[in-house]
This record gives C-alpha cells, sequence and structure tokens, in this order.
C-alpha cells in the first residue's frame, strides 16, 4: 500500500471510529423566574437541571438507536409573568432550536404552551394549576406535584392535628395559579368541617403586606393558609400578622423551604406547615439528595425543594421516554411517556397517573411531604405516596 493511500485509509478508519463513540447534545430549555421574588426557585431548576445531565453525562448519556447523546441546560428569566414568558419561549424555540423544556409559573407556562404545542416540542409543566393539562395538550407533562395532590394531605394532616380549629382565612396570589389553588383548598377545609372566613387575593409583586394583614387579623381565624404565594411573601404576610398579635395555626400549602420563610418573616415563622418543602435532615433523606442540596444551597440561597427539583426530574423524564420509544421526535416520546418508568430525586421507578383528574397520565407519581419550621428548619411530619 503506497504512504498517501494508507495514511487515507487511517484517517477514514478513525474518523468512523470517533463518529461511532461521539456524543451529540440535546438542548433542553428552562423557562423559570431568575430574579424577583421566586428566583430561588428558577435558579434553583437550573442548578437541579445541570445536576441531571451532568449524572447522565456519567452515567453513559441517553441511548437512542445506537447513539449516544448529552443534556445542555439553556435557562432565561421569565420573571413569572405571561409576557416574559411568551418572550423566553421564542427565544428557546425559534432562536435555539430546542425541542424539549420545562417551564415554572402558570402565567409563563400557558405562554410557551401556545407556541410548544403547536411547534411540536416537549413541555415540562411545573404548573401549580390544573389549566394546560390533559388530553387537549398531548406534548405537555407534568414533572410536579400540585394542589391537587398535596393541598388533601396538608388539610387532612392539620385538621387532624388540631381538631379544635373551626375557621380558615386564605390569601393566594391573584394570578392564574392562585385562583386555582384556591379553587381546591376551600373545598377541602369546608368538606374537613373548617369555615372559611374569607378568600383574600393580592398582585403578584407586592411589597406592603400591613392592610391585607390587618383585615385577616381582625377576623381571627383559627388557621390561614396561603396555597400559592412563593416563600418570602408568605414570610412577609406572617411578620406583619405576628406584629398584630396573631397566635393561630400558619399553613402555606406552596412553602417550599425555610430560608426564605425564615429571612423575610423572622421568628413569625416558627411553626408554618409546608406542603412543598423537603427536610434533608430527616429520616427519609437520602445521601445522594444531601449531597445536592449541599452542593445547591450556596448558589440558590436556600435549600432545594418540591419547586427546584422539578427540573431535576424532566431530564430523566426526557431520558426515559427517549430510550423507550428509540425516538427523539417529542411526539414518539410523548406517545410513550405515561408507560415509563425514570429515576426521580425521590427515588426510582417512578411512574405516571392522575388520569381522574387531569383526564389523562401525564403526572408524576410522586410522594407528599407536610413539614413544618422548627427552631428555624424544616422538620418532617409526614411522608405519604401518592393515591392519584
Amino acid at each position: 500500500m503506497k504512504p498517501s493511500i494508507k495514511h487515507a485509509f487511517l484517517a477514514v478508519a478513525c474518523a468512523g471510529a470517533l463518529g461511532a463513540n461521539a456524543q451529540e447534545t440535546l438542548k433542553f430549555g428552562l423557562s423559570v423566574p431568575l430574579s424577583g421574588a421566586g428566583a430561588g426557585w428558577g435558579k434553583g431548576a437550573e442548578f437541579m437541571c445541570k445536576a441531571a445531565a451532568r449524572e447522565i453525562k456519567d452515567a453513559g448519556g441517553i441511548k437512542v438507536k445506537g447513539k449516544t447523546y448529552n443534556v445542555e441546560c439553556i435557562a432565561y428569566d421569565n420573571k413569572f409573568t405571561a409576557a416574559d414568558g411568551t418572550k423566553v419561549a421564542q427565544t428557546l424555540l425559534n432562536r435555539d432550536g430546542v425541542k424539549y423544556m420545562h417551564a415554572t409559573g402558570s402565567a409563563s407556562i400557558l405562554a410557551a404552551q401556545s407556541l410548544t404545542e403547536r411547534q411540536g416540542v416537549l413541555l415540562f409543566s411545573q404548573a401549580w394549576a390544573k389549566s394546560g393539562k390533559g388530553p387537549g395538550f398531548p406534548l405537555t407533562f407534568a414533572d410536579i406535584v400540585t394542589p391537587f395532590e398535596v393541598a388533601p394531605v396538608m388539610v387532612e394532616y392539620v385538621s387532624k392535628t388540631h381538631p379544635q380549629a373551626k375557621t380558615v382565612a386564605l390569601f393566594n396570589v391573584g394570578d392564574a395559579s392562585g385562583r386555582e389553588a384556591e379553587t381546591v383548598v376551600r373545598p377541602l377545609w369546608e368538606k374537613a368541617g373548617i369555615k372559611v372566613l374569607t378568600s383574600d387575593f393580592y398582585e403578584r409583586g407586592t411589597t406592603q403586606f400591613q392592610p391585607a394583614a390587618q383585615r385577616l387579623a381582625a377576623l381571627k381565624p383559627d388557621i390561614i393558609d396561603m396555597a400559592s404565594p412563593p416563600p418570602s411573601d408568605i414570610g412577609q404576610m406572617f411578620k406583619e400578622l405576628a406584629v398584630l398579635g396573631y397566635k393561630g395555626i400558619k399553613v402555606a400549602t406552596s412553602g417550599t423551604a425555610a430560608e426564605g420563610l425564615v429571612t423575610s418573616g423572622g421568628a413569625a415563622a416558627e411553626g408554618i406547615y409546608l406542603g412543598a418543602a423537603f427536610t434533608f435532615d430527616g429520616p427519609t433523606a437520602t445521601a445522594h439528595q444531601r449531597k445536592l442540596n449541599d452542593e445547591a444551597k450556596p448558589i440558590i440561597g436556600e435549600s432545594l425543594s418540591v419547586a427546584t427539583n422539578p427540573a431535576y426530574d424532566a431530564v430523566y423524564m426526557l431520558k426515559a421516554g427517549a430510550e423507550k420509544a428509540q425516538s427523539l421526535e417529542p411526539k414518539d416520546i410523548a406517545a410513550v411517556m405515561s408507560e415509563v418508568k425514570f429515576h426521580s430525586f425521590y427515588g426510582e421507578n417512578i411512574g405516571f397517573g392522575g388520569k381522574d383528574t387531569y383526564g389523562s397520565s401525564i403526572q408524576p407519581m410522586l410522594p407528599v411531604y407536610i413539614t413544618q419550621i422548627e427552631n428555624g428548619k424544616v422538620a418532617e411530619r409526614a411522608k405519604i405516596q401518592p393515591r392519584y
């Protein structure tokens, strides 16, 4: 063999070997709040997406038809608004070319969904609301427990733990997620024999809670439940209530972590029941969960929570769906998603359910944790396996 021909042959052979082992990248978009009251959730979601991507890469990647794929996380700030949610979705889909994305905030999610469903993009929804889920949205899957899963557990636990409580006041954000959360929790309290004295709403972005606190305190409810506000708002509201002498039962169905509540609420945060928090000191926490939390806290300023962890699960849902379908096409993945079992932050072999609630099996069957702030930290009170 002549040298030139030999060298050419070796070059082609090496290129073929490299091609066989090459790992391609799947772009995974994140539409999350990176500023404002929900910034901790958005920054945590970005961290968790990257953590899942790193783990998958280290474990050998996503395997589809003999090829190996890794995940790249691309995050933009949706500011928890529909307008910015639309801008972020347009950027991710039309400029970055993503075919898979995770979104936080009901208004931002609905804005993004109008594009993702039309353009054939797989959307993992962290919506606290029911709208935008079900048979009418075949490319949308939930990646978080919602009031439909959390509120029944919370109401049952609090009403049984405090049988002397007879009245409740509700306080929620006046957007789509807050109003839908209210429609879930109100009948649950009433069914438990707890009278709803009032159900008030406020605009997201509010910084002065004294007028609202005065109104609630004047009613002297045994329980105050906030089923949708972010931690900083919850803390501020309970701080104002404490100044007014409120000493009743404090419930935050949407409460995600102690740090944000303690920072904004101070001593008033003590005793708040949380429906979306996770304690890393509790009996059910694993070494893997503690490790990720230790890495995340310096970055996001608070512990990981039910509001940050869905982005981690979403990446693993994508992996399970792509490998089950042996396809990277969103429609092919969506067609098999309800059949897959995926690795979750909360354990192995997590599947989908929720058909009775949403009309199709788009809800991950995750446990619900009831926790309470005790000495400035989250303490686990109950872990309930899914009943849906």
